[in-house]
């Protein structure tokens, strides 16, 4: 697991289990949250570089940027025939 992941997992379980330190509690489902911290670190990054390029405001969402970004051009879905 990546060092950010790792963060995620621990704020993740401090939030579900404020008394207990999140590096001693037994999860039920290790995959499950692995995969929850993994998609949220790579948001985090994702955001992080579409930031620099200049996307999005402060303040935004992944999300939000997202919707920013310009589509990819629709190819028809057939050809024209030619007669």
């Amino acid at each position: 697991m990546r060092p950010l992941a790792e963060q995620y997992r621990d704020r993740v379980i401090r939030i579900v289990v404020a008394d207990r330190p999140a590096m001693s509690y037994p999860v039920n489902q290790p995959p499950a949250l692995e995969d929850l911290c993994n998609l949220l670190a790579d948001c985090a990054e994702a955001k992080q570089l579409l930031r620099a390029k200049g996307w999005g405001q402060g303040g935004m969402t992944v999300l939000e940027i997202a919707q920013l970004l310009p589509c990819a051009p629709q190819r028809p879905a057939r050809k024209k025939k030619r007669r």
